[in-house]
Parts: structure tokens; sequence; C-alpha cells
């Protein structure tokens, strides 16, 4: 039987890995060893398919539905804000006015669930997103709230792994 369980927001932990064309030395710096992404909140997740109906004149009914594009976008928001994101989202831009290239950096995002719950309980999941390129970023200076910040993000391809637990 493959895994049922429902997860809370405390059981998921989010690691950024696998930084492409970034000094592994910059991102250990900018991430921790691990690439762990703490204190994270409200991350979601969207998968949409580009459905496209093919309707036979005199129809009303589409007489075949193929499936068109691919679309794997989400966002992130954390308690604190990391200048460091900034920076590589910003790339030169960060520091010059005008520059000769921008390269926005490309990660994979793995999303861990495990709330091991009975105790040793093997029930997990795993999402892994590919090539993770986050476009917009947001500050929110609340008046009586914590410091936000907001990124959203677009991604090539997504895997998911469920640990089979016993009947």
């Amino acid at each position: 039987m493959f895994n049922t369980n429902t997860f809370f927001g405390t059981d998921g932990v989010l690691t950024l890995s696998d930084a492409d064309g970034i000094d592994a030395a910059v991102f250990t710096n900018y991430f921790g060893e691990g690439g762990v992404v703490g204190r994270l909140t409200n991350v979601s997740l969207a998968v949409s398919v580009e459905i496209k109906p093919f309707h036979e004149l005199g129809s009303r009914a589409p007489k075949e539905l193929r499936a068109g594009n691919l679309y794997i976008s989400g966002t992130v928001e954390r308690a604190f804000i990391n200048g460091a994101m900034l920076k590589l989202m910003l790339g030169q831009y960060g520091d010059e006015e005008e520059t000769a290239g921008f390269k926005i950096p490309k990660f994979n995002m793995k999303i861990s669930l495990d709330n091991m719950r009975p105790a040793g309980d093997e029930g997990n999941a795993i999402l892994t997103i590919y090539d993770v390129m986050f476009d917009t970023w947001q500050f929110n200076l609340p008046e009586n709230d914590f410091v936000l910040e907001k990124l959203s993000f677009k991604a090539r391809r997504i895997k998911t792994e469920d640990t089979e637990v016993s009947a």
C-alpha cells in the first residue's frame, strides 16, 4: 500500500540543492551545508496542463481533447529577509547599474514530508522540483506582524516519490 498519511506544514523540510552556475562555496555560504532553507511558511506548488479541445463543424462538444503545454510554478514565504537570495536573483545588477550579462540561477528544490506518526512509521513523501528559477521577490513589513518575504518560481519538471508502507 502506498503512503496515505496526512501531513502538516511542520512535517516538511525544504532544501535547495544543485545550484546551476553558482560556485559551491557561494551556495553553501548563502544556504548552509545541506541547502536547507529554514523558517519557511506557506509553500505552494501548482502544476497545470493546457488542454486543447478540437471541435468539428456542427458539434457543440469537443471531438477530441489534446494535452498541450505543461506549467509548474509556486511560491514560498520566509520569516526573514534574505538579501543573499535577492542578490542571486539580481546577479551583477545587485552591485552595478549596468552590466554585460544577466544569468538567473537554477535550483533543484526538494520538499520532504515525514510526520513519523506513529513512532517508527516508514511512510513519507518526497517532491523534487527540477530547474527552479525564482522570478519575483516581494517584501512585506506589516505593522503588527512578522516581516515576511515572498518568492515565486517557475520550474521545468517535478518528480514524486512515495515510500510504500506495509499493509
